[in-house]
């Protein structure tokens, strides 16, 4: 797959909109959104060639447009027609998984669930960049045309083109 401007057009217009919407400043010391956001990509950049996880990452966070609560049911509601099945269920758990990391999710099955999913790791991996995502002092430019420029470059190395 090529990422082209047209394609990822529609994902920017939901990364755009979270320049400028602050966060509690007890869990999001870097401050808004959209600096959260782009420390989270650059982590995942750096350390995956999953495109899929490398798009979660960029999209993790787009509901919070509308609201801080529940933010990853917003997002898959609007980025359903956009993104792949595995982007979407990494987005839609991404906070889910803390509550089976740090023992507050109590239904064996819904542990279960997660647990044996094969995406799991990849989960992981996602929660630990979107954990590692607040530096307050750490700025990264939005750059669309750097970050198509990249996931085509991991694109051929995860496919093996490159």
């Amino acid at each position: 797959m090529i990422y082209t401007a047209e394609m990822m057009n529609p994902l920017f217009a939901f990364v755009d909109r979270l320049d400028g919407i602050e966060q509690s400043p007890i869990y999001h010391p870097e401050g808004c959104v959209l600096t959260h956001t782009m420390q989270v990509t650059n982590l995942a950049f750096r350390e995956t060639i999953d495109t899929d996880l490398i798009l979660a990452a960029l999209l993790h966070d787009v509901g919070k447009y509308e609201n801080s609560k529940g933010h990853e049911k917003i997002a898959i509601e609007w980025l359903t027609p956009y993104c792949s099945v595995k982007t979407l269920w990494l987005i839609k758990h991404h906070m889910r998984v803390w509550h089976l990391l740090l023992g507050s999710m109590k239904r064996i099955d819904k542990c279960k669930e997660l647990v044996e999913h094969p995406w799991l790791p990849e989960l992981i991996q996602l929660a630990r960049w979107d954990y590692a995502g607040r530096r307050p002092h750490l700025k990264y430019k939005y750059d669309k045309d750097a970050i198509i420029d990249k996931l085509n470059i991991v694109a051929m190395k995860h496919f093996g083109r490159g």
